[in-house]
C-alpha cells in the first residue's frame, strides 16, 4: 500500500467529526499531502525501521494522529497504538497504556503531554484537537505538531513502500498484505464508519479502505445517536468499526 490511489481520488475521502460539532472533510490529495508532511517531520527524527511512534490515543483516534500513523507505516517505521502488559492486560495499574520497550517518540492531544504513558518518550508531539487549529500552546519541552508539520513540503522524495509494522493493544497487526492477495482491486465502495478507534483486527480494513480512496467517516467524541444520523446522511454504509453498532 502507498499513496498512489488516495492521491488521485477526488472529493472528500476522510470525513472527521469531533465533539461540539467540530468537523473537517479531507480529500484524497489533501490526506496525501499531510502524510508526506509527516514523513518530512518524522524524517528529522530518523524515521526508518528503528523508529517507533507511540500513540496511546487517550481521547480516541483523531485525524491528526491518523495521518501521523500513516506517515510512519508507509515510510517503514513502527507504530504502537496503546499496548498490552506482559500478562496480556491492557494498561498499567493506573489505567495508562504501556509504552514500547524500545526508544520511541509519542503523539498525544493537548492536555495529555504529562501523562505517565509518555513520560519515557524521547520526544512528545502534542496536537491541538480542534479541526483547523494552527498551533498548540505547549512549552519548549514538547513539540507543537500543528505548527511543526506545516513547515514541511506536500511531497516527499522518499520511497513509501508500506513496509512499516503496526501493533495495536499488544497485538501485531498484518495491515499490509503481500501482493497477489485476494483484496478487491479498484476504489472501495461505500462509506466505512469508525466511531473513535478501530479494534485491533479492524485496522487492515480501515487502512485499506482509506488508502484505496474509499470514503471513511471517523468520529471522535461523538455519541451513538449522532454518529447514526451522520452515517445515514452521508451515503451507503459499507461497514462499521470500533464500538459503534447501527
Amino acid at each position: 500500500m502507498d499513496l498512489t490511489a488516495i492521491a488521485h481520488t477526488g472529493g472528500p475521502v476522510l470525513l472527521w467529526r469531533g465533539p461540539d460539532y467540530d468537523s473537517l472533510d479531507l480529500t484524497g490529495p489533501v490526506i496525501a499531502n499531510w502524510v508526506n508532511k509527516g514523513v518530512g517531520l518524522f524524517g528529522d527524527y530518523d524515521l526508518g525501521e528503528d523508529f517507533t511512534l507511540f500513540a496511546p490515543l487517550p481521547q480516541g483516534l483523531h485525524w491528526r494522529e491518523l495521518v501521523s500513523v500513516l506517515s510512519v507505516l508507509l515510510a517503514g517505521g513502527r507504530v504502537v497504538i496503546g499496548s498490552a502488559a506482559a500478562d496480556g492486560s491492557t494498561g498499567t495499574a493506573d489505567g495508562s497504556p504501556v509504552p514500547p520497550d524500545e526508544e520511541h517518540v509519542a503523539i498525544v492531544p493537548l492536555g495529555h503531554e504529562d501523562d505517565p504513558a509518555v513520560a519515557d518518550a524521547d520526544e512528545v508531539f502534542v496536537f491541538n484537537p480542534p479541526a483547523l487549529a494552527l498551533s498548540t500552546p505547549v512549552d519548549e519541552d514538547f513539540i507543537d505538531i500543528n505548527s511543526a508539520i506545516r513547515a514541511y513540503p506536500d511531497v516527499t522524495h522518499r520511497r513509501l513502500d508500506g513496509s512499516g509494522t503496526l501493533t495495536v493493544d499488544g497485538e501485531d497487526v498484518a495491515w499490509n498484505p503481500e501482493e497477489g492477495s485476494d483484496r478487491p482491486a479498484g476504489r472501495p465502495q461505500g462509506l466505512l464508519v469508525s466511531n473513535s478507534t478501530p479494534l485491533p483486527g479492524e485496522w487492515p480494513q480501515f487502512l485499506h479502505h482509506l488508502l484505496g480512496g474509499g470514503e471513511v467517516l471517523l468520529a471522535n467524541g461523538v455519541d451513538d445517536s449522532r454518529i447514526t444520523d451522520l452515517a445515514d446522511g452521508l451515503g451507503v454504509v459499507h461497514g462499521t468499526l470500533g464500538t459503534w453498532t447501527k
